[in-house]
C-alpha cells in the first residue's frame, strides 16, 4: 500500500527522526516517542497575524490515500475490553461577541462528487450538519464542538478536521501535525463550528502539539494503527474552548460493531465550507482501524467519528455510554474510483503495545494545562 496526496498535494520527505527512550508503562525501548511541539510566547499573535482572508479561502485539503481496492472486510478479533472518558456541556453561555467572519469570496470546488454507494458496499447517508439559514444550532452542545484545522506544511497552507476531546484540547489525524518522518507543521487555528465564512466562536491558536509514536516514525503511509494527534489551544479571556462549547467523550478499543457519526469539511462536498455529517456503521480495518461507507474525502481528516451523536429525545433507550463519544479520527479513503470508504485508527489506551498512543497524547494535554 502506497501514500498519495490528491489535489496537487506534495508533502516534503525527510529522513532524521528525535529518538526519546521512555522506561516503564508509557513506552519499550524501542519506540520512538515523538518530543512534542510548544508555541512560543508570541504564538497567538503570529498565527492570528498569519492566516489573512485569502489564505484562509485557498487552504487545500489534505488526504492520504491508500492504493487500489479496500481489502476484503476484517474480522474484530480480540480486542483490550474499551475504556470510556465522558465530555461535558459548555461551562459559559455563549458569547456573540466572539463571533468573526473569515472571508469574503467563495471556495474553490476540489473535485467531483462521488455516488452514495461505493464498490465498497458499505452503505451511509450524508448530510450537512447545520441547515442553510440562519440559526443557533452550532451554539449547541454538541454542535459546536468540531471545527475546520488549518495549518502550514512546506508545500503550503492546507486544511483539515478537529474535535474539542478535553476542555482546552483538539483532537485530529497525526496526517495533520507531522509529515511522519520527524518533522512537525505548523501555524495550526482551530475554527469551532466554522460554517460558510462565519466563525461564531472565533479563531483559537495553539500553544502545544503532538502525535503518537507509530504516526511519528511510521514513514507517513497509512494505514497507520495510531494516525492520531493533539494540539493545545491558546486561552481566549483566561478560559478554554470547552468552556465556550463543550467537549465530546472519547473511548479506548471500542468494540464492533457500533454505529458512528462521521463529521468533517470535506472538500469534495460544499468546497469544505461547511460541516458534513456521514452516518454509518463501522466495520474492521487493517492495522487497528475502523472502516466505514461515506462520501467526505479531503479536508476530512483528522475529523471525530462519534457513537451516539446529538441530543437525545425523551423516551428513547438509554444511549451507549451516555453519547457523544468519539471513537476514531478520520485518516485515509482509497484511491480507486467509487469505493467510498474512508478509515481511522482505533484509540489505544496509554502505553498499549508498548507505544506512545492517543491515550498518552491525552495525558500529555493535560500536563501542558489542556484538560
Amino acid at each position: 500500500m502506497t501514500l498519495k496526496h490528491k489535489s496537487a498535494l506534495h508533502c516534503a520527505i525527510f529522513g532524521s527522526m528525535v529518538a526519546i527512550m521512555a522506561v516503564g508503562g508509557q513506552a519499550t525501548a524501542k519506540t520512538t516517542i515523538p518530543p512534542g511541539k510548544a508555541a512560543g510566547s508570541d504564538a497567538e499573535d503570529r498565527v492570528i497575524g498569519y492566516w489573512t482572508a485569502e489564505r484562509l479561502a485557498h487552504a487545500k485539503p489534505i488526504e492520504l490515500d491508500v492504493t487500489g481496492l479496500a481489502p476484503e472486510k476484517h474480522a474484530g478479533g480480540q480486542r483490550p475490553a474499551p475504556k470510556v472518558f465522558y465530555g461535558r456541556e459548555p461551562a459559559l453561555q455563549y458569547d456573540p461577541s466572539m463571533a468573526q467572519r473569515l472571508f469574503d469570496e467563495p471556495r474553490p470546488h476540489f473535485s467531483a462528487p462521488p455516488p452514495l454507494v461505493g464498490s465498497s458496499g458499505l452503505p451511509f447517508t450524508t448530510n450537512r450538519v447545520y441547515p442553510q439559514t440562519e440559526n443557533v444550532l452550532h451554539k449547541i452542545y454538541p454542535y459546536a464542538t468540531f471545527g475546520q484545522l488549518y495549518f502550514t506544511e512546506p508545500s503550503g497552507d492546507y486544511v483539515c478536521s478537529a474535535s474539542v476531546i478535553r476542555a482546552g484540547t483538539i483532537a485530529t489525524a497525526g496526517h495533520c501535525v507531522a509529515d511522519g518522518n520527524g518533522h512537525y507543521y505548523t501555524n495550526w487555528l482551530f475554527v469551532p463550528a466554522e460554517n460558510g465564512s462565519k466563525a461564531p466562536f472565533g479563531k483559537w491558536g495553539w500553544s502545544f502539539a503532538n502525535v503518537s509514536s507509530a504516526w511519528w516514525s511510521g514513514g507517513g503511509s497509512v494505514p497507520n494503527e495510531q494516525d492520531d494527534a493533539i494540539i493545545v489551544l491558546a486561552k481566549h479571556k483566561g478560559n478554554s474552548i470547552g468552556d465556550y462549547v463543550g467537549y465530546l467523550g472519547y473511548e479506548y478499543n471500542t468494540p464492533l460493531p457500533t454505529a458512528v457519526t462521521q463529521v468533517g469539511y470535506p472538500c469534495n462536498l460544499d468546497s469544505c465550507v461547511d460541516p458534513v455529517a456521514t452516518y454509518a456503521q463501522d466495520n474492521s480495518g487493517p492495522s487497528n482501524n475502523f472502516q466505514w461507507g461515506t462520501a467526505s474525502f479531503g479536508g476530512a481528516s483528522g475529523g471525530p467519528e462519534i457513537q451516539d451523536f446529538g441530543q437525545a429525545p425523551s423516551g428513547v433507550p438509554a444511549e451507549v455510554l451516555g453519547g457523544n463519544i468519539v471513537v476514531s479520527s478520520t485518516s485515509y479513503t482509497y484511491t480507486a474510483s467509487g469505493v467510498d470508504e474512508d478509515g481511522g485508527s482505533i484509540f489505544y489506551a496509554p502505553g498499549q503495545n508498548g507505544e506512545f498512543t492517543f491515550g498518552d497524547l491525552i495525558n500529555q494535554a493535560c500536563s501542558h494545562g489542556g484538560c
